[in-house]
């Protein structure tokens, strides 16, 4: 081989083995670095995924080749140090929240995914803490405080309908009402708070086995009749007997459950009924009719009626140019006059500025109004303004300017009437035919008052006691049973014969004389009433002119019937209401003797322009000093923030005297409070005075001036020659019930 050859195959071999000499130059075997590892999350999720504020979820979270996790915001965490890759935790919730996971490998590669947790508003859940009843167990007729306490509820609702303790509205979220009970009753309560969560509760009252028995009037003459009822209920009697030869199980049979007889006793007789129950025992009961002469004159029967809260010119500040052309249709000329607003009388809301003229209110219901102490007082305005009330002792009807009333009429909820316009709307013979006709061809007067210048409570104390006795406005609910005498023991005490008949609620169980045996079991349901006269006594036939008493009186239907006419109700369906009782009695055997007395309790804060007038204090109770010790009521005898006292009426209300013996087409223009009605009463059948302020109309002639000569002048028993009928119910309008009632309508014009 020659040298060159040689040289290149060494060079060769050498360039072989450098080439494998590790670590020299690029030659040897290539090292690949490993892929990186990737994590994976497999579950992020949220049990539940909506809760509400303030409650939890629990976050789950599953990875897979993560050396690392994190979760933003942070999520709560057992012990110290890092979450672990796969785990989970409970997270409480206020707010809606996006929840980040990144998982992390050991080579640093990562992953991550969100999960949104949605918070909602909390339900708002009504508690019912009270609903209870006392007592549980009573007798048909009698009454059970149903009490109520809640927690988080807009409002609450009762079924069957409790009574309301004064105006008419919605009920409390807590409170209590005096029920009458006629049979056992469940009552259910229903509160609701604002976002519609509602929570029931009920209470039951049991009415048990009674026996009552009544007499019919409970006062006659010698040789009169009288009609004796008595009423089994809640039970099954296997006998029954009454004594005085009545009835017995040996004799004449005596009606079960129910019956009635006539009795004509010479002497004051009490009669006893016993009735056996089915597990022997013997329930008895007695009433006792009061022999006596005969009263003076032809009346027989006076009924009166109040409802709720219609000022004079409201009502009938359009009466005037009503009769006329209605009189002179049946050939009478009109001679009256009365005292109606000012067509274009002007009155200013102090707060608003607006001014308002009387208007024709377009609805029959219209949101409510206060007539309370204070803002009566302001409404009047007393010269020398609010503060005048602290001084006055004396008044004059030129002392007020009776041009207020716009300033108070948002001292209540209100949503559709910001300048209180409805002050100063008024109805006319279209709204009210039947009340008009009524006011048109009897007796009616434009100077008759409420006894007070404040609300439906107090008023109303001064037609039970001729006194509110210290008292300004309505106590809470649980106020001490009141102890002023009433109206209605002073009748027991002069053996004058009555019975009180109610719709919704009885007024009288807020004083004790209601607890009394001969007062408390003599309140009815109006629908007695309306049976008796019909003729038809406890289910058999009376006649009504003897089944009556000698005193009649009606509460309104204040409550949930929502008749008493008061602002939120429809006075139309009040008024047909009404006309209902009066035809009945029209229809009766008892109208050619009897007297019906239909007023209203206060003005209800709506604009009259007659001032009040002074009248003598009904007795030494200061406002404030209330008689009875009070027992923990709040609120009890409160104070007004403006002076006065009781030596002052209240507004004009509306009044009618519909009998045979009143005096026709009439209208009186003796100034009066409606206590005159108890004085009525009193001169009429012999009844003491109760206090100084009936005793004081008692002197002034009562109501006498309503009425014919009662020696001489022939009763008005049928209309006019004219009227076409021999029927009064007939030739009275019928009232109509089909008016609008859209409170959203009651707002009038301003300027």
């Amino acid at each position: 081989m020659n040298q060159a050859y040689l040289r290149r195959i060494g060079f060769g071999i050498a360039l072989l083995t450098f080439w494998q000499l590790p670590g020299c130059g690029t030659s040897g075997t290539k090292t690949t670095p490993p892929p990186p590892v990737v994590p994976q999350i497999t579950n992020f999720s949220a049990t539940p995924a909506t809760v509400n504020s303030g409650q939890t979820t629990t976050i789950n979270w599953v990875t897979t080749k993560a050396a690392s996790i994190t979760i933003t915001p942070t999520v709560p965490q057992t012990g110290t140090g890092p979450l672990p890759v796969t785990g989970s935790a409970v997270v409480p919730m206020t707010t809606t929240t996006t929840f980040t996971l990144t998982a992390t490998s050991s080579s640093g590669a990562s992953a991550t995914q969100t999960l949104t947790v949605t918070v909602t508003a909390a339900p708002i859940v009504p508690q019912i803490t009270q609903f209870t009843a006392s007592p549980t167990d009573v007798n048909s007729g009698q009454t059970s405080t149903i009490t109520w306490a809640t927690v988080n509820a807009a409002s609450v609702a009762i079924s069957p309908a409790v009574p309301q303790s004064d105006d008419s509205g919605p009920l409390p979220t807590s409170g209590s009402s005096i029920a009458p009970i006629i049979a056992t009753t469940i009552y259910t309560l229903t509160a609701t708070s604002s976002d519609g969560t509602t929570a029931t509760a009920t209470v039951i009252v049991t009415v048990p086995f009674t026996l009552s028995l009544s007499v019919s009037p409970a006062t006659v003459t010698a040789g009169s009749t009288a009609t004796l009822s008595w009423q089994i209920t809640a039970g099954t009697a296997t006998a029954l007997s009454i004594d005085n030869g009545v009835c017995s199980p040996s004799a004449t049979p005596c009606a079960i459950p129910a019956g009635s007889a006539t009795v004509k006793p010479n002497v004051t007789t009490t009669y006893t009924a016993t009735a056996t129950a089915s597990d022997g025992t013997p329930i008895t009961a007695t009433a006792s009719l009061t022999v006596s002469p005969a009263p003076p004159g032809v009346i027989r029967h006076i009924f009166f009626m109040l409802q709720e809260n219609r000022s004079f010119d409201m009502y009938f500040g359009k009466l005037a140019d009503y009769r006329t052309p209605r009189l002179a249709g049946v050939g009478i000329a009109d001679t009256q006059a009365i005292d109606s607003f000012n067509p274009t009388v002007t009155l200013t809301n102090s707060h608003t500025n607006a001014k308002v003229q009387p208007f024709h209110e377009a609805t029959v219901c219209t949101e409510n109004l206060t007539p309370a102490w204070d803002e009566s007082h302001h409404d009047v305005a007393l010269s020398g303004g609010d503060a005048a009330w602290a001084t006055s002792t004396s008044f004059t009807t030129t002392d007020f300017s009776m041009n207020n009333f716009l300033d108070t009429t948002n001292n209540v909820a209100e949503q559709k009437d910001p300048n209180g316009t409805r002050a100063m709307g008024y109805y006319d013979g279209t709204d009210l035919p039947y009340y008009y006709d009524l006011a048109t061809f009897f007796a009616t007067s434009d100077a008759w008052h409420s006894p007070i210048l404040a609300n439906t409570v107090p008023n109303r104390m001064y037609l039970m006691a001729a006194t509110s006795f210290g008292h300004e406005y309505p106590d809470d609910t649980g106020h001490p049973a009141y102890s002023a005498p009433t109206i209605f023991r002073a009748m027991n005490t002069a053996n004058v014969s009555w019975l009180y008949y109610y719709k919704d609620g009885i007024f009288l169980a807020n004083f004790a004389d209601f607890q009394l045996p001969a007062i408390g079991p003599k309140t009815f349901p109006v629908s007695d009433l309306m049976s008796r006269l019909a003729n038809s006594c406890s289910g058999n036939t009376c006649d009504a002119d003897s089944a009556l008493p000698q005193v009649i009186f009606i509460d309104s239907a204040s409550g949930g019937s929502g008749l008493d006419e008061h602002p939120d109700n429809n006075i139309q369906s009040g008024a047909a209401y009404v006309q209902s009782i009066i035809a009945a009695l029209m229809n009766s055997t008892a109208w050619h003797d009897s007297v019906f007395i239909l007023t209203y309790d206060e003005g209800g804060g709506l604009y009259d322009h007659v001032a009040p007038f002074q009248v003598p204090a009904p007795d030494g109770d200061l406002p404030g000093q209330c008689p009875d010790a009070n027992n923990g009521s709040a609120n009890y005898c409160a104070l007004g923030q403006l002076g006065g006292n009781f030596d002052l009426t209240g507004f004009r209300v509306p009044m009618i005297v519909i009998s045979p013996y009143a005096k026709p087409n009439f209208v009186s223009h003796t100034p009066r409070d409606f206590t005159a009605i108890l004085a009525y009463i009193e001169n009429t059948f012999n009844v003491a005075p109760l206090t100084s302020r009936d005793a004081h109309w008692q002197a002034q002639g009562d109501m006498s001036e309503f009425f014919v000569d009662l020696t001489g002048a022939p009763p008005l028993l049928t209309p006019p020659v004219g009227a076409g009928t021999s029927d009064w119910t007939t030739f009275l309008k019928t009232q109509p019930t089909t008016g609008t009632c859209d409170p959203t309508k009651e707002v009038g014009p301003t300027s």
